[in-house]
């Protein structure tokens, strides 16, 4: 048997209802076990939904996001769902509204100490470049049971990954294989009659050429523009209106953006570099695009990469007052452009953005900026500073440790500074201190547990409905 008789063989079909799935101990969690609760009380609660693609290693193993379709009528019933999935600890932390009818869920766990997700890309109808090429009710008609789970239609799953990938501009091998797969289950007349949605003219046979003879990843980079011009030429006040909604659905996140603006303090030799590095990994899977900055954001008058400090940051002598105070309005500005010129846009992108040092900084060790102001136009304009919503993270360890990995800076100093650091992490909802003697696993474990919290409450905030079906 060739590989493409192989594939199409094993290619779900029809079978009996869903079987129930006992949930897993909270003890137990993983992601296999999230997608077992996860099917089991989408099932319970009658939603009618189906698995895009990609569902061939499923539940025990998931290659990337989970794509789904639902149809419009079950929204309330996968919110029930959701409240459940939540109840049993697989907590959500994340919800973007990407396009009109389509939403990306971001779920969080812990197995020990390490930082477990899952990602679900729920749509209600499938939209694209304007064009409607599936609705909801649609996708989940013919749907067929897998094991533990709905599968889409090969019908479905080849329009909506099509034109998944001809928006995306690529596609990987296994997803041309599967378009390949898809073509000859569907056959030549079906799967270009699929393909017309997307493509006007003669493209649409060319595309499922490429398809046929697995050259579709080459050809999807000249694809883009193609779906504007077909809902151009076939619904243009369709288009106009699909435009307008997207302009108030990115005005909407501008507003209350979805990404997260993280603040790590500490003084030289804690660990905050590390910390930085390893903590924008364990998240990326809540948020789209991250992004590192040291101590300002750079746009009046750009900054060198920091290097490894080598010298003591206080040899250098303190400014008079005048030109304290001219600095300090330089780097105020600096701080209230860079937010809203490159900080603000990436956040409403759902970007990550953390700083390694920030404007409190400069109000615990003044002599490192060589600020000789006065203090209280420092603590001042620290009020106007934004963002007014910072999570920090003050790390700390004992004085031999840090000395160990710093000592450019005397122990009588290094000791003023964490009581310093100590005394401003306290009190604050939105600041925790972080001991980071026991290593950088022990530090991260806590990193992540602080911030996921915080997002399971913005979530529990903002997106309440998520949780609470309507009757």
């Amino acid at each position: 048997m060739s590989p493409l008789e192989y594939s199409i063989a094993n290619t779900a079909v029809p079978e009996c209802g869903p079987l129930g799935i006992e949930a897993p101990a909270a003890q137990n969690r993983s992601l296999s076990a999230c997608l077992h609760t996860f099917f089991r009380l989408l099932d319970e609660h009658q939603v009618r939904y189906c698995v895009l693609h990609s569902w061939e290693t499923l539940p025990e193993e998931l290659p990337s996001d989970l794509d789904m379709a639902v149809h419009p009528q079950d929204r309330s019933c996968l919110s029930a769902a959701f409240k459940e999935l939540a109840e049993a600890g697989y907590r959500p932390v994340q919800c973007l509204n990407y396009r009109g009818k389509a939403y990306y869920f971001v779920f969080l766990w812990f197995e020990g100490t390490r930082l477990r997700s899952l990602a679900l890309d729920i749509i209600f109808e499938h939209r694209r470049s304007g064009l409607i090429s599936l609705r909801g009710e649609q996708m989940v008609a013919g749907r067929m049971w897998r094991q533990e789970f709905w599968v889409a239609r090969p019908r479905v799953e080849f329009t909506y990954l099509l034109a998944k990938r001809t928006s995306k501009g690529t596609a990987s091998p296994l997803q041309v294989r599967r378009l390949q797969v898809l073509v000859a289950l569907l056959g030549r007349p079906e799967a270009e009659k699929l393909a017309g949605k997307i493509f006007l003219g003669g493209l649409q046979r060319r595309v499922v050429d490429a398809c046929v003879d697995g050259s579709l990843g080459e050809l999807l980079p000249r694809l883009g523009a193609q779906p504007w011009r077909t809902g151009l030429a076939r619904h243009p006040w369709g288009l106009i209106r699909y435009l307008f909604g997207e302009g108030v659905r990115m005005a909407r996140r501008w507003f209350q953006p979805t990404g997260l603006f993280l603040v790590v303090l500490g003084p030289d030799g804690v660990g905050k570099s590390t910390l930085v590095a390893r903590l924008g990994q364990e998240l990326r899977t809540c948020f789209r695009r991250r992004q590192s900055f040291h101590w300002r954001p750079g746009v009046i008058a750009p900054k060198e990469a920091p290097g490894e400090v080598t010298d003591n940051p206080h040899d250098k002598p303190t400014r008079g007052a005048l030109a304290s105070t001219l600095v300090l309005l330089g780097l105020f500005l600096d701080y209230w452009l860079g937010y809203r010129l490159i900080l603000r846009p990436f956040l409403a992108r759902t970007g990550l953005v953390i700083f390694d040092r920030y404007y409190q900084d400069l109000l615990i060790d003044p002599r490192r900026y060589r600020y000789g102001g006065p203090m209280c136009l420092a603590k001042l304009l620290g009020r106007l500073v934004p963002p007014a919503d910072l999570l920090f993270l003050v790390l700390d360890a004992d004085d031999k440790v840090i000395l160990l990995r710093k000592h450019e800076v005397s122990l009588a100093e290094l000791q003023r500074q964490r009581e310093c650091y100590r005394q401003f992490s306290q009190g604050k909802e939105r600041a925790t201190l972080i001991e980071t003697d026991q290593g950088v696993e022990a530090a991260l474990g806590e990193a992540a547990r602080f911030v996921a919290e915080y997002l399971i409450k913005r979530f529990e905030r903002c997106h309440a409905s998520w949780l609470a079906p309507i009757p």
